[in-house]
């Protein structure tokens, strides 16, 4: 009976084992698969497409059929080329496939979608799209107006089939149309070179693209959404332009955030199996209250070239003055956006602000000079620049609640005001988001709890 005994005991033992090993293979996969989804394009005859007015233009990973001059279409190649390089880099090497070649991918670039229906280039089951869709390593694309807009599309769909070329990619619509977006937004340099994941600097590099005055005519309309808000698109909204727009925003906002971006970027090595979502969540949560002011005032201020790394605030607690008459002195800095005072202000009590100095908001074509009142013939935000704003960031957060900072106070030289809620004092040199990193200087503020009258 002991033999017994211990031969069970033994082939439990190597059962348990043998279930480890299945689960840590399985765990693996999850996390890596072994091979990427199978190639099922079918062959095309080019001869016989280009006799119906549809020709090929090939790069190393894209081949493109069109029926628009090819000149529009020469800088899409090397760009494709780049973009795979720059995928490679964020979400990691794509595992090998079975038949062992290349990743490519076909493209359709239509000018008249009927003759590519016609060519049987356009299937008859695939959903309906508003400028561009993708199926494995085929994708589809609309003709546009704009160089710019028509590589973004194409850059966008590649996008598409490089993430989804793992087997059980478990991504919400939010994510993969942001960050098809987000690669889709380019530049090219002097050099030639491809740069991805850009924030778009002027609207004349970036016709077509429409994100950013989209999201101001969203806020705008009180159509904001929250980041929750955002993780809540459903697939069937992005037959719409303001999803890929806020999708756009909440993914450019996150990657380019020096806060957020190094866990917003862990994401994309989590796109298979069941750990994205947790992952965003936590992410989520870590940035708790701070990262949903960011978020409203980013959304809420959006401009072209809007400088994320130094409109990051720094949150500091305030504490609050010691009484009646008592004050605080600080330095405000002129290249960077919302700052700490460290005073925190009391619901009900009324303050003096008052400030001094002088700084240069431009040195070209000379120093561009401002005190605390602002240069009143030009204007940001409803402000003119230069002038100093003020903001209440709420201590302790109400759940619901407005963001309190997007209600700025006109500091200027000086003011009294009643604080409307409690909270820490943040302030600001006002200039355009795009303006920033030319600035120099500070004003010496200085905070008072006024006598009880």
């Amino acid at each position: 009976m002991a033999v017994i005994g211990v031969c069970a005991r033994r082939m439990r033992l190597v059962v348990a084992v043998a279930i480890c090993l299945v689960v840590g293979r399985l765990a693996a996969q999850t996390e890596r698969p072994d091979y990427r989804l199978p190639d099922r394009r079918p062959r095309l005859d080019d001869d016989r497409l280009r006799s119906q007015g549809i020709v090929a233009t090939e790069s190393k990973r894209l081949k493109l059929y069109t029926d628009v001059p090819l000149q529009r279409v020469r800088s899409i190649g090397p760009g494709i080329d780049a973009l795979y390089e720059a995928l490679t880099k964020y979400f990691g090497p794509l595992p090998p496939a079975r038949d062992g070649l290349g990743f490519t991918v076909t493209g359709f670039l239509m000018g008249e979608q009927k003759r590519f229906r016609d060519a049987g280039l356009l299937p008859a089951d695939l959903p309906t799209f508003l400028n561009g869709r993708h199926r494995g390593q085929q994708l589809w694309v609309n003709e546009q107006d704009t160089d710019y807009f028509r590589r973004h599309l194409v850059l966008h769909e590649f996008t598409h089939c490089f993430m989804y070329a793992l087997p059980e990619v478990e991504i919400p619509a939010w994510y993969a149309e942001g960050m098809a977006e987000l690669f889709g937004t380019h530049q090219i340099d002097d050099a030639g070179d491809y740069h991805f994941r850009v924030m778009p600097d002027r609207l004349e590099n970036f016709r077509g693209h429409g994100r950013i005055s989209l999201i101001r005519s969203e806020v705008a309309q009180n159509r904001w959404k929250s980041l929750e808000g955002v993780e809540q698109i459903g697939p069937k909204e992005f037959l719409q332009t303001p999803a890929y727009a806020w999708s756009w925003a909440a993914c450019a906002f996150l990657d380019g955030h020096p806060r957020y971006a190094k866990g917003f970027r862990e994401l994309g090595r989590q796109l298979v199996g069941d750990k994205f979502e947790p992952a965003v969540q936590a992410l989520l949560t870590e940035g708790g209250a701070d990262l949903k002011t960011e978020w409203s005032l980013f959304t809420h201020e959006l401009q072209y070239g809007f400088d994320l790394s130094r409109a990051a605030i720094q949150f500091q607690p305030g504490k609050p003055l010691e009484g009646s008459g008592a004050s605080r002195s600080f330095d405000i800095a002129a290249d960077r956006g919302w700052q700490s005072s460290g005073v925190l202000v009391r619901a009900g009590v009324e303050y003096e602000l008052t400030a001094t100095g002088e700084v240069t908001l431009a040195n070209a074509p000379k120093p561009w000079m401002s005190q605390p009142q602002g240069v009143s013939i030009l204007y940001s935000e409803g402000h003119p620049i230069g002038q100093l704003l003020a903001a209440i960031h709420r201590e302790p957060a109400v759940a619901g609640a407005e963001e309190s900072m997007l209600h700025q106070i006109a500091v200027g030289r000086e003011i009294h005001f009643t604080a409307p809620i409690s909270g820490t004092l943040y302030f600001r040199i006002n200039d355009h988001w795009n303006s920033l990193a030319d600035n120099s200087g500070s004003y010496r503020v200085t905070v008072r709890e006024a006598a009880p009258r």
